[in-house]
């Protein structure tokens, strides 16, 4: 006895909804592409002041003060922004002798302090001839 069976449809898979889907995605992917892009970076590895060796320095200096906002001070005297080389300079000519301490706010960014340390090369002062006058945070260990 033939029992009657039915013929057997081979699955199909619908290829044009695909190809409609994987454009999309095509667009999608190339509008939000970013591509990466190779920036300068500068490795720098910051000191502790506990770190560092301190000196106590009883001679007078002219304290160089650098604001968390950027303004900058010359002994008494406010440094109009993007003077600072010029008033160095004129420091350096007027007190050849005279020693120069730096003093940096504690919320200054780093880019300021950059610049800072940029002018006073191009004033032709050497950065590690200007110390930074820091206040050395009391351990926990001394009580």
């Amino acid at each position: 006895m033939e029992f009657y069976r039915p013929k057997r449809k081979i699955p199909l898979v619908p290829i044009l909804p695909l190809i409609d889907i994987l454009m999309i995605l095509l667009i999608y992917f190339a509008v939000e592409y970013d591509p990466k892009k190779k920036r300068e970076v500068l490795q720098i590895e910051l000191a502790l002041a506990q770190d560092s060796a301190t000196t106590q320095v009883v001679e007078p200096a002219a304290v160089l003060a650098v604001a968390a906002d950027g303004s900058i001070t010359l002994d008494a005297t406010r440094v109009i922004d993007g003077m600072l080389v010029n008033y160095l300079k004129l420091f350096r000519e007027q007190y050849p002798e005279r020693k120069l301490e730096l003093e940096p706010d504690k919320q200054l960014p780093l880019e300021t302090f950059i610049i800072v340390q940029n002018a006073l090369i191009e004033a032709g002062i050497n950065p590690k001839d200007v110390p930074t006058r820091v206040k050395i945070p009391e351990s926990a260990l001394d009580e």
